[in-house]
């Protein structure tokens, strides 16, 4: 969404991976419905959504010189989420919202209902942003703008809607383009302000290209690959909605306070990848503006990259957990065998990292570490590897988190050498986002 100078480092991933790029559909093909959220409750789905950049280990607020400041500052009710933005007072600055979504991707339809702010300085977006890579790296470009909603009350009015990527573009790069959209500026250019009602804007990402629509209407296709600026594959894309303020483009003519506070709100967001399977149906999900999977399909081998999982744990010592709760006496040491399933030809240079922390303090009372090549000479009857750890025990009685990580140590762009979670995959029986950089694995009851 930004021309934002993020990290630019990713070990490469095209080893593990092979893209055949041509259309495929068969009779049984179609999208298949592989996450969604319809904002149906009272509060936002934590274990979907982050409410925060990636960036600045997941606590960035906000880009460059934007007004906004990210905080959780959003509303889920009567079927929506509203990302609400209002102004500080006593300081030029607004307090905002946005989601992050823990789950990432390659490729497939993404789609979001939305109604847009109506305000001089609002700049809501929908957009596509690279995750970590295998070693926990995070890198800029690639970046998918699936759209970006500016009134600056000059350049970009209430009727203009921006949709790009980050990188090289040329013209000769689109195969159609909607009379209403002006390729000089990548923006679409309705007869009506977009901001007077529910719309939805719906996107598919192909391994050699992609296609944005308004409303079910195509605005456009063009030739695109998702890569890293050294021409390798890029790291997985996370889904993020956010509502910034101001800013260069934004704010280049000021900002209209007194129309504050205003809302970005958003009534559904769905993800569907391409399958030849019978799981494909001709809709996303309910959408009633999908794309057709037989002119829009695509063939890929992968949906996301390869992550290790942590496994629920079913033996501690010689007791057994109930739902992922373990009781222990206290002055007792905890022997635990943890369960990972690994990718295959997932890098064994790893760390495994075992702690036991207090969660109302965060405090670490215990920690173990293992080198993962070293570590895997068991297996459990499911074929998942058994790290075993005898950790200390915990001499006070209250709650606590086992919670397991593994590390890379690689080196940044200046060659400092840097040591970084990698991404994992949590199918434990602690309810957390399946995707994270540690899983919890046990809670500990102590008396």
């Amino acid at each position: 969404m930004r021309y934002h100078a993020i990290g630019k480092l990713f070990l490469g991933l095209t080893m593990m991976l092979s893209v055949n790029v041509s259309a495929a559909p068969a009779h049984s093909a179609g999208w298949e419905l592989v996450f969604s959220d319809e904002f149906n409750g009272d509060k936002l789905d934590r274990n979907k959504w982050a409410t925060r950049y990636i960036y600045q280990n997941e606590t960035m607020d906000h880009f460059n010189d934007e007004k906004e400041r990210y905080r959780d500052n959003h509303v889920v009710s009567g079927g929506a989420l509203s990302l609400m933005a209002k102004k500080v007072e006593g300081s030029d600055l607004f307090e905002s919202a946005m989601i992050r979504s823990h789950r990432t991707f390659y490729y497939g339809y993404y789609e979001a209902r939305v109604f847009l702010p109506n305000a001089k300085g609002v700049w809501p977006a929908f957009w596509l942003e690279a995750d970590y890579d295998a070693d926990g790296k995070t890198w800029h470009p690639p970046e998918i703008d699936i759209f970006e909603y500016v009134i600056n009350g000059v350049e970009d009015k209430a009727n203009s809607l921006h949709s790009n990527t980050v990188g090289p573009w040329s013209e000769k790069s689109y195969t159609y383009v909607d009379k209403n959209f002006m390729l000089k500026f990548q923006n679409m250019y309705a007869s009506e302000d977009l901001n007077q009602g529910w719309h939805t804007a719906g996107f598919v990402w192909a391994p050699d290209r992609i296609s944005m629509f308004w409303d079910g209407r195509l605005i456009y296709t063009r030739m695109y690959q998702w890569l890293r600026k050294d021409g390798q594959l890029g790291p997985p894309a996370h889904v993020d909605l956010n509502f910034a303020v101001g800013g260069a483009w934004a704010g280049r003519h000021g900002i209209d306070e007194a129309a504050f506070p205003q809302a970005f709100k958003v009534d559904s967001v769905r993800v569907c990848q391409f399958t030849n399977s019978d799981k494909g149906t001709r809709q996303c999900g309910p959408s009633e503006v999908t794309p057709d999977p037989k002119e829009f399909g695509y063939s890929a081998a992968l949906n996301d990259m390869p992550k290790p999982a942590f496994l629920a744990v079913d033996k501690a010592g010689d007791k057994q957990p109930n739902a992922g709760v373990l009781s222990l006496n206290s002055g007792s040491p905890l022997n635990v065998a943890i369960p990972i399933s690994l990718p295959e030809n997932y890098p064994s240079n790893r760390l495994l990292q075992v702690s036991v922390y207090d969660p109302a303090t965060r405090s670490v009372v215990a920690t173990a570490d293992r080198k993962l090549q070293d570590s895997l000479v068991k297996k459990r009857a499911d074929g998942a590897g058994l790290v075993e750890f005898s950790l200390p025990a915990i001499q006070r009685p209250g709650s606590y988190v086992l919670d397991a990580k593994l590390t890379s140590e690689t080196t940044s762009d200046n060659g400092a050498r840097q040591v970084l979670p990698s991404p994992v995959t949590c199918n434990t029986a602690v309810v957390q986002p399946n995707k994270a950089r540690s899983c919890r694995l046990l809670s500990l009851q102590v008396h």
